[in-house]
């Protein structure tokens, strides 16, 4: 199970995290193995708070401090430095206020959205980047201008939890369109008209999304491959500089990408932002 803890500097009971030790006065059963998502911060003025990464949970130990539970934490996926939590990466509908006072304090349950949040923060710091990401990476190379903004508009669409439902509603799947990958830690809703490009209508839209498994994300976030409307099918294109690593690497058996339960009025709709999203493709890939 996955739980928060919320970790106030401010409090000498508590002091700074070190990665090793919590405490709770809540008499919560952890059990061995339980998954502890930390935050840290301080409640004054500017409210600063920062996501430390996950932990796993180990054993209880006599408490050095009154009132206290004191339990052993071993590293999992830990953030150093940590990455700040801040207001516009918070999910729909929270604020600091009920991120902090309601969700995770005392190691209560983590809400789904924000388990998507940390993965995007984890993801984005760049401190657990995988192969793969390198030499995607390499490949696009930093002169074409098209991971400029990726970082930031993967944290805004990790922190919306909304739209990743609209998106599964929409193409009625919780699989990868073109992998068929149904792991949910790999699935991301990944925007087909930018974040950053879409009005505020178009960013939570379901049509304007795709679900895709991250490292497919990563290449259709990059523009270095798209999906063009052919006879009623949206079928891959990919760049000339990539097509061979595509063969060797990402064993891709499909040339479309599975409409699911698509209807056709979605369909169209889906095919209008495409249309955004082929121009930018072809502007960066066809000469």
């Amino acid at each position: 199970m996955n739980r928060h803890l919320y970790n106030n500097d401010e409090l000498s009971e508590y002091g700074p995290f070190n990665g090793t030790v919590i405490y709770s006065a809540r008499p919560i059963k952890l059990l061995a193995g339980d998954i502890i998502q930390v935050v840290s911060g301080s409640t004054t003025k500017p409210k600063q708070y920062y996501y430390h990464g996950a932990y796993v949970y180990s054993h209880e130990v006599n408490s050095d401090k009154p009132e206290r539970k004191k339990y052993l934490i071993n590293s999992l996926q830990p953030l150093n430095p940590p990455v700040e939590v801040t207001r516009n990466l918070l999910p729909e509908g929270n604020t600091f206020n009920t991120f902090i006072g309601n969700l995770t304090t005392s190691l209560r349950r983590v809400p789904e959205v924000y388990l998507e949040l940390y993965q995007g923060l984890i993801e984005s710091s760049g401190q657990y980047k995988a192969k793969l990401d390198s030499d995607i990476d390499r490949i696009v190379g930093s002169d074409t201008g098209i991971r400029t903004s990726i970082s930031r508009e993967l944290l805004c669409r990790l922190g919306q939890g909304k739209f990743k439902k609209n998106v599964e509603r929409v193409w009625g799947s919780n699989r990868c369109a073109l992998s068929g990958i149904d792991l949910p830690e790999l699935l991301i809703a990944s925007h087909i008209k930018p974040w950053a490009s879409s009005d505020n209508g178009e960013r939570l839209n379901g049509c304007n999304g795709i679900l895709l498994a991250s490292h497919i994300d990563k290449l259709f976030d990059s523009f270095i491959i798209t999906f063009k409307e052919v006879g009623g099918q949206f079928v891959l294109h990919s760049s000339p500089k990539i097509k061979a690593f595509l063969e060797k690497n990402f064993r891709i058996n499909k040339s479309s990408l599975d409409l699911g339960k698509l209807t056709p009025s979605n369909f169209r709709e889906v095919s209008g932002f495409l249309k955004f999203h082929n121009h930018e493709f072809e502007r960066l890939h066809i000469e």
